[in-house]
């Protein structure tokens, strides 16, 4: 019977080069990023009302949302390019 492997979450949750995935939930995208919880959920908020960004955030019930990660960094960037304008 093969060894089962062992995985440090820690190490995982710490450095975003371990973890490989598409969609997350808030916390996730939060610690991948770095950014604060309550900063996440607002930025959420607006890729909803911004048609470019919309299909990146998704609701399959009422309590779950996911998050594309190359969405939110495309979000951030965008954010960046535009900070100045109204």
């Amino acid at each position: 019977m093969p060894k089962p492997i062992d995985i440090d979450l820690e190490k995982v949750v710490l450095d975003p080069q371990y973890v490989e995935f598409e969609w997350g939930n808030k916390e996730v995208i939060s610690r991948v990023f770095s950014v604060n919880p309550a900063t996440v959920t607002k930025w959420i908020a607006d890729m909803r009302d911004n048609p470019k960004f919309r299909g990146y955030v998704i609701n399959p019930t009422h309590r779950i949302v996911l998050i594309n990660k190359v969405g939110f960094l495309e979000y951030a960037i965008w954010l960046q390019e535009n900070r100045y304008r109204r």
